[in-house]
């Protein structure tokens, strides 16, 4: 944007910018611009969350940032998600258009970083802590010589030569820009000789290009938040340009119908992906605190908090016991304390998200435990609020609208203090066998049919559930919730076929549906039964629609550094010693294998995130036609203690049922009963019942202790009545 343009773009009838408009009335523009400058300097408001004059005193030296040294000499390194870093060495002007990556690490995220900006806040920290001026100059440097090199384009910037070209107008670059790496740097800095007039000029001329640019080429999803935020912030921190206030209310505008365009019923963002949806969560706070920091909030719609409610209640639902979200989709384990004491702010009637918040030394835990999310489709099962509290995450929901994992029936377990099972996180967004690892079936708890994973990628339709979204639940869910005091039970099925990638397809690209061989004979259906507060048994049911034998292969991804495996009777359990560990025990069957697999390259299975490391994962693996069952039971054990599990043993069942009966190593045995077509009535040895999932757990001497019933009426022992726990 040119000096001219600039001016143009301002308002010159505000009151305190009459010295710039004197100026440019003159034609002196090198004079408006000295009264811009000095304007931007010495102006008390708007208010952002620091100030360049209420700097303390330095405190360290120069030697103590050997990152803002090395971006000084025009030396980037960025790094990914477990990818290996990459650096790029720049001569007199930075080459925004850069990317050092190669080979199956290519990726675009490294020159989003460098567009982004983010060297911005280690040139930032070094020049306040040190007051070392240049740092500041070094900063001031690259911000002016970036607005040289980019003007504004005639096109969104979103898919120049995808997916590696150069992000500089990205509109997710832009709103982060604006919304954070920019004003931050700008309040901290503004003091030092190195922001002159010139410089000033030329950022608030690309502040307005780049809102403009904001307002063309709206997205959706965490891009649209983000963006929203650049809009808005920019709006808020620069009323002095003539568009602010429409700036503002456009942002407001889109979030506000964001929240019923892309977030669910029960608060669950439909991307899926929870580090992404809690950046969603944190930039509507970001909205209300800058808001309210500038006397700005009576522009907000009167009704926007208590819309942001069910946000929160999503994520305080499937808070792990160690104030983490399950990393599901393309995100890794989040700590959501921060985001839940921030909840607590806004609605302060909220004990329960204080006591999370607060790792349970304020507020009150809340009175429920397990909770059904069915638009999200997860569902939380737990024993309570504690810290060795019993915790399940198991997914049946759409497969996201962005940042999606094939993983549907994929779970999460965590106990004791400790997580069990695991997802093996994200990583980079490239083309390795590392991403495409963390991205497939493999990469998760859940089963592959005839060495494929399943395959909903370009199918749009189970991206996220037909609008409108209104209601308890969407009118096409199909999976089974029912919690009580005793036990939870979820029941959910994958049909959407398996596939796996044609030989050599997809090179250098993004894989589309055409890309895959398909396989739509078998689906998947998975019932998981918590018997609180103890364990839990899972049973997948395989049912092929053609004669073929299929071999299924259901994985279980380990925390832990070793698992030991038992031939004899084929359960798994970690090793970790003085920490909780869990048992895997399978149910009794000759036509099951087992293997644990850890830290393999080809295929790729057995690894982890965060960091990227090899993690050991139980492999069962039977071959069937028609209808193939696996069941295990999944019995977690505090440090130092084995699971009492004697057996997994079948009963007999004449009709189209399944039942299991669960010894422990005291005499105790439970007996259970999942029924392929609930209603009609089912005997298993001594008992009968018309439910989908009937529980009875036995004391030693063989009496009736507790019986559960999920989807059904009855249970009988013997013709006789058991009573069943409500």
């Amino acid at each position: 944007m040119t000096n001219s343009e600039l001016f143009n773009a301002l308002d010159l009838g505000a009151p305190d910018l009459q010295a710039v408009k004197a100026a440019v009335d003159a034609g002196d523009l090198k004079g408006a611009r000295r009264a811009l400058g000095r304007h931007i300097r010495e102006r008390r408001g708007p208010r952002w969350f620091f100030d360049w004059r209420d700097r303390p005193a330095p405190t360290r030296r120069p030697g103590d940032f050997p990152k803002a040294e090395a971006f000084l000499r025009r030396e980037f390194t960025f790094g990914f998600h477990g990818a290996p870093d990459y650096t790029a060495r720049f001569g007199e002007r930075i080459d925004w258009g850069a990317n050092p990556t190669e080979g199956e690490y290519k990726t675009h995220l490294w020159n989003e970083s460098l567009n982004r900006h983010f060297h911005f806040a280690r040139l930032t920290e070094a020049y306040v802590e040190t007051g070392d001026d240049r740092f500041a100059q070094g900063l001031v440097r690259d911000w002016v010589d970036w607005v040289q090199q980019n003007p504004r384009p005639d096109h969104s910037g979103n898919r120049v030569e995808w997916p590696y070209g150069c992000y500089a107008w990205q509109t997710l670059t832009t709103g982060i820009r604006l919304e954070n790496t920019w004003p931050n740097a700008l309040y901290r800095c503004l003091g030092s000789p190195a922001f002159t007039d010139e410089a000033v000029a030329a950022i608030l001329g690309s502040v307005c290009d780049q809102a403009r640019h904001l307002v063309q080429w709206p997205t959706h999803h965490n891009w649209l938040t983000e963006e929203s935020m650049g809009l808005y912030t920019a709006g808020m921190l620069f009323p002095e340009l003539r568009e602010a206030g429409e700036w503002r209310r456009t942002a407001i505008e889109r979030l506000y119908r964001q929240l019923t365009d892309e977030v669910y019923p029960d608060g669950a963002e439909y991307e899926l992906a929870g580090g992404y949806g809690n950046w969603v969560v944190r930039n509507f706070v970001n909205l209300l605190e800058r808001a309210r920091l500038n006397g700005l909030d009576p522009e907000l719609p009167g009704d926007l908090v208590p819309r942001m409610e069910k946000m929160f209640n999503y994520v305080l639902s499937v808070s792990m016991p160690d104030g983490r979200m399950p990393g599901l989709n393309d995100s890794g384990n989040q700590n959501i304390r921060g985001l839940l004491e921030a909840g607590h702010d806004l609605f302060p009637h909220r004990a329960d998200l204080l006591f999370v918040a607060s790792e349970r030394t304020k507020g009150k835990a809340p009175d429920w435990t397990s909770v059904g999310l069915p638009w999200s489709g997860h569902y939380a099962m737990r024993s309570g609020w504690d810290a060795d509290a019993l915790f399940m995450l198991f997914d049946s929901g759409p497969y996201g609208s962005a940042h999606q994992h094939e993983d549907k029936l994929h779970f999460m377990l965590h106990a004791y203090g400790r997580l069990l099972v695991l997802d093996p996180g994200n990583f980079s967004y490239d083309a390795s066998r590392w991403r495409r690892y963390v991205l497939t079936t493999p990469g998760h708890n859940t089963v592959m049919v005839d060495g494929m994973g399943q395959h909903r990628r370009g199918k749009s339709e189970t991206y996220f559930w037909p609008r409108p979204w209104e209601g308890e639940a969407p009118p096409e869910n199909d999976t089974l919730w029912v919690t009580g005091p005793g036990f939870d039970f979820a029941r959910g099925t994958y049909r959407d076929s398996y596939g796996k990638l044609k030989e050599g397809s997809s090179a250098g690209r993004r894989p589309e549906r055409g890309d895959y061989e398909e396989m739509a004979a078998v689906t998947h259906t998975r019932r998981v039964l918590f018997l609180k507060p103890e364990y839990w048994v899972i049973a997948d049911t395989l049912s092929a629609s053609d004669d073929a034998e299929h071999t299924c292969e259901s994985l279980f991804h380990l925390e832990a550094e070793e698992a030991r495996m038992d031939q004899a009777t084929k359960s798994v359990a970690t090793t970790t010693p003085d920490a909780a560990n869990l048992a895997i025990v399978p149910m009794a069957d000759p036509a099951l294998s087992v293997k644990v697999v850890k830290g393999q390259d080809d295929p790729v299975q057995g690894w982890a995130n965060d960091p990227w490391r090899p993690a050991p994962t139980a492999v069962y693996t039977r071959k069937g036609r028609g209808t193939t069952w696996f069941v295990y039971a999944l019995y977690p054990t505090r440090a130092g203690q084995g699971a009492p599990l004697a057996s997994v043993e079948p009963i007999r069942v004449e009709e189209e049922a399944l039942g299991v009966t669960v010894r422990f190593s005291d005499g105790r045995a439970d007996c259970i009963l999942f029924s392929h077509r609930p209603g009609g009535r089912a005997t298993f040895g001594a008992f009968s019942t018309d439910a989908e999932a009937a529980v009875i757990r036995l004391r030693k001497d063989g009496s009736v202790d507790r019986a559960f019933l999920a989807g059904g009426s009855f249970i009988q022992r013997d013709g006789a009545s058991v009573p069943v726990d409500r």
